[in-house]
């Protein structure tokens, strides 16, 4: 009797919880944002999934993880970091996103990164870097 009553307890609250408790968290990964403000694409590139959403410069397109990797370095390379502040982070379900500004040697930037989980990993999908009024 008490071991019937244990197990409809255990079930109730399973069924009462949420679930998204049980859900991956999906906060952008604080190696992406060290990396970002780092200006470290070879880090960064181990985050990338196989096509990404770039806007950046002259280019905005979806392109290939090489291709990406390539244009976020000649970014960085042109583009020496002063300072990197996140602003605001937010996640739903299997996606998040993080809003940060970036000073540079430059001028300063709004830094715009969407990540998914994809197969247990957090991948970028869109990375923006657009010249800001500050």
């Amino acid at each position: 009797m008490k071991t019937r009553r244990f197990l409809l307890l255990i079930l109730c609250l399973t069924i009462a919880l949420p679930s998204d408790m049980f859900a991956q968290s999906s906060e952008v990964p604080a190696e992406i944002l060290s990396a970002l403000q780092a200006g470290d694409v070879s880090k960064l590139s181990g985050f990338l999934n196989n096509s990404v959403e770039l806007v950046i410069a002259n280019n905005n397109d979806v392109f290939s993880k090489q291709q990406a990797s390539a244009i976020i370095s000649d970014f960085f390379k042109s583009n020496k970091i002063s300072t990197f502040q996140v602003m605001h982070k937010q996640n739903k379900d299997a996606a998040s996103f993080a809003i940060c500004t970036l000073k540079t040697n430059n001028g300063s930037f709004r830094l715009y990164v969407l990540t998914r989980i994809n197969n247990g990993q957090n991948l970028i999908q869109q990375l923006r870097i657009e010249p800001s009024n500050d």
